[in-house]
C-alpha cells in the first residue's frame, strides 16, 4: 500500500502514517491530564501544530547533516544508558526486549539520532548566541523574586544501589565501595556510572529540586550536616543504599539571588530560547523547498497557509 505523502521538506517527506503516530502519542499525553470532551478539544487545539512540529524536526536534522555532525559515539551511549535504566546485560538484550515489544530496532535508532541531530543544531546555531549577563540576571531576580519563593528545597544528586536488583548484603558491599572511591577522591559523577541503580544515572546521578519538608527524617538529618557540594555517608533505605550529594540549598521564603542564581539563568535563557528558535527555523524555511498536501498548513511559516501546494506532495 502507498503511503500519503502529506509534505515534502527538501529531500525528506512526512507521510500521513507519520502524523498520524504523532496525533496518537499527543492524545496520550493529553489524556493522562484531561478526559471526555475536555480531551477532545485539547487534543484538536494542540494538533493544529503537529504538522509544524514535524516540519521542525525534519529541516533541523537535514541542518545537522548540511553541518556533518555525527552522533553516531552519542547513540551508543544513549543504549547503554537505556540499557542499564532497563537493568539487562547487554546491548543485544535491549534489542530482544525491544522487538518482543513490537519495536523495529532500526527505527528506535534512528530516532535517538534524529533526537541527538536535533540537539546537537539547537546547541550550535541558537543556544550558543544566547548570552545572559550577571547584571540581567539580577534585575530579572528583583521583578520575580515570588517567582523563586518556596518551603526549603535541596537540589540533589544521588548514587543509588537497589536491593531490588542486589541481595541486600551485595547492595551494601557495592555502596560502601562507592563511598570508598568518593572519599579516594574519584568524581561524583564517575562513580555514579559506575554503581548507580538510580533514575538520575544518565544525569550524573542529578534527581533535581525536593522541597526539604517531605525529605525522610534519616536523609534530612544527613543533609543538614553537608555544604554545597559534599556527599552524605551510605544512608539505608527500603529502595536500597544511597550517597547523596548537595548540589545546592535554598532557604525557606524568598532565597538569596546567589542561592538561585543558576535557575535565574536558566529561566532567562529558556524565555530567550523560544523566539530565537522560531527565528531560526523561519530562516531554514526561506532557505528550504517546502511542498504540502492541500488542506494541510505549516503554522511555524513566516505566513501559515501560503506555502507552496504540489501535486507531488498528494
Amino acid at each position: 500500500m502507498v503511503e500519503r505523502i502529506i509534505a515534502r521538506v527538501n529531500s525528506e517527506i512526512i507521510t500521513q502514517r507519520q502524523y498520524e503516530r504523532e496525533k496518537g502519542k499527543l492524545r496520550d499525553d493529553l489524556a493522562q491530564q484531561y478526559s471526555g470532551a475536555e480531551l477532545e478539544a485539547k487534543v484538536n487545539d494542540e494538533s493544529k501544530n503537529l504538522l509544524r512540529n514535524l516540519i521542525d524536526q525534519s529541516l533541523m536534522v537535514q541542518k545537522a547533516k548540511d553541518e556533518d555532525v555525527n552522533v553516531e559515539t552519542d547513540i551508543i551511549k544513549r543504549l547503554d544508558q537505556i540499557r542499564k535504566q532497563d537493568n539487562l546485560a547487554t546491548i543485544e538484550d535491549l534489542q530482544k526486549d525491544a522487538e518482543q515489544q513490537g519495536v523495529n530496532w532500526e527505527d528506535f535508532k534512528d530516532q535517538i539520532r534524529r533526537e541527538l541531530l536535533m540537539q546537537e543544531v539547537i546547541s550550535r546555531d541558537v543556544g550558543s548566541r544566547i548570552v545572559v549577563t550577571r547584571e540581567e540576571s539580577r534585575q530579572y531576580y528583583n521583578q520575580h523574586k515570588d517567582e523563586f519563593k518556596s518551603e526549603g528545597v535541596v537540589h540533589l544528586a544521588e548514587i543509588l544501589i537497589s536491593t531490588e536488583k542486589y541481595k541486600p548484603e551485595e547492595a551494601e558491599k557495592r555502596a560502601k565501595a562507592a563511598l570508598a572511591e568518593l572519599k579516594g577522591g574519584a568524581r561524583f559523577s564517575d562513580v555514579v556510572k559506575k554503581y548507580s541503580d538510580g533514575p538520575g544515572a544518565d544525569q550524573s546521578g542529578d534527581i533535581s529540586l525536593i522541597k526539604t519538608p517531605v525529605l525522610a527524617p534519616a536523609i534530612a538529618a544527613a543533609l543538614s550536616k553537608l555544604e554545597v557540594n559534599e556527599y552524605t555517608d551510605v544512608i539505608q533505605t527500603k529502595n536500597g543504599y544511597m550517597i547523596l550529594k548537595l548540589l545546592e540549598r535554598f532557604s525557606p521564603g524568598v532565597p538569596s539571588f546567589e542561592e538561585v542564581e543558576t535557575r535565574v539563568n536558566e529561566a532567562l535563557y529558556s524565555q530567550r530560547m523560544e523566539p530565537k528558535m522560531r527565528e531560526f527555523l523561519t530562516q531554514l524555511r526561506k532557505d528550504s523547498y517546502i511542498f504540502l498536501a492541500p488542506g494541510y498548513v505549516d503554522t511555524g511559516a513566516e505566513t501559515p497557509g501560503a506555502a507552496l501546494t504540489s501535486e507531488r506532495a498528494q
